[in-house]
């Protein structure tokens, strides 16, 4: 079977990271794998890295000329089935494959994402046969799929490949943010600043995407905790950087959550993260990691300390994230995936 995984939006993401993991699991299936990447992105880059089959495609807003130029890459691969996210890709993956007349649709929702039909939702829906892919039951559960919709699959995210943690090296807190939760670095260096002073060789790594750094740097430097702090954009950096960490703040959201989460089990590290419905689908506390009850720096400075001087605590959570690894088969995630494409391509199933 021949699958194209969408990526117009530039910026490496956790949503990018899920598409590419389930390129690889489809491909060692036997699936024919293509990745539509916008042109000259850092997704792109990214991809091209891991040697996966990119082709870069001129992204410039615009739905329909978007998907006039994506239409020629579902020709020339024969691609049966796109997966998409969000309701703009998921429109332009319909049009193309309504122009390029061949393929269905299936839209991923991230971790506790909600299933919105807007205008250029609706709009995909009538142009090609579309499907819906959740990464948890219970996501399911909570959307309402239009009723010509194909029947919806659930496909949770997988745990990932051990990342081997750097040598040496004084104590370090790795924060994992997204675009969405850039608010949440204030509350994470405010903490970091309460506990400076106490841990003079304490290292805090902010693991995210690029943008603002200036202004994050401005206020790390009013902190008095500059030299303290490094930022990281690279994946392969942030995998390091929360490898070599005593702890990992969970600041993000959807995907970003859900793989941070995943990293810091497969390595070993404790996790801390605002309680919420979707920190309850990884984090259980005092097992894998120390749920937060509030957005409180002095909170936050507490768990942190607890966790940067006491080795059995960090020994005994280290090895209940071991363990969490269990619950997020990389089959799992394959299988939904593969049921998805399988429920997409069958031609018998299309009603638009």
């Amino acid at each position: 079977m021949r699958v194209c995984f969408l990526l117009l939006e530039p910026q490496w993401d956790g949503r990018a990271r899920a598409f590419r993991e389930a390129g690889v699991a489809l491909r060692e299936r036997g699936y024919e794998v293509t990745l539509a990447c916008a042109r000259g992105s850092d997704t792109a880059r990214v991809c091209r890295g891991f040697g996966d089959d990119v082709i870069e495609i001129v992204v410039r807003g615009g739905w329909l000329g978007d998907a006039w130029r994506l239409r020629p890459v579902l020709r020339s691969r024969f691609v049966e089935v796109i997966f998409a996210h969000g309701e703009r890709a998921q429109l332009v993956a319909a049009a193309a494959a309504r122009l390029a007349a061949r393929g269905a649709v299936v839209r991923r929702l991230p971790p506790r994402g909600q299933l919105t039909l807007g205008a250029d939702a609706r709009l995909a829906n009538r142009l090609a046969a579309t499907g819906f892919l959740f990464t948890d039951a219970d996501d399911l559960r909570a959307a309402r799929p239009p009723a010509r919709a194909l029947e919806p699959v659930v496909a949770p995210v997988a745990a990932p490949a051990v990342v081997e943690p750097p040598a040496g090296g004084g104590p370090s807190i790795t924060c994992v943010y997204d675009d969405t939760t850039r608010g949440a670095l204030s509350l994470a260096l405010r903490a970091i600043g309460a506990l400076v002073p106490r841990h003079p060789d304490l290292r805090a790594i902010l693991a995210g995407p690029p943008g603002d750094d200036d202004a994050i740097r401005i206020q790390c430097a009013a902190l008095g905790i500059g030299h303290a702090v490094a930022l990281v954009h690279e994946p392969a950096a942030r995998a390091v950087a929360i490898a070599g960490a005593r702890a990992v703040w969970l600041l993000a959201d959807g995907d970003d959550f859900a793989y941070a989460a995943l990293d810091a089990f497969a390595a070993g590290v404790p996790v801390i993260a605002l309680r919420s419905p979707l920190a309850a689908r990884f984090v259980s506390d005092d097992v894998n990691g120390l749920g937060l009850g509030a957005a409180d720096p002095a909170l936050a400075a507490s768990l942190l300390a607890r966790l940067i001087a006491d080795a059995p605590l960090r020994e005994r959570l280290g090895a209940g994230a071991r363990a969490s690894l269990g619950r997020f088969p990389r089959e799992g995630m394959a299988d939904g995936f593969a049921r998805a494409a399988a429920a997409a391509r069958d031609r018998t199933r299309w009603r638009t």
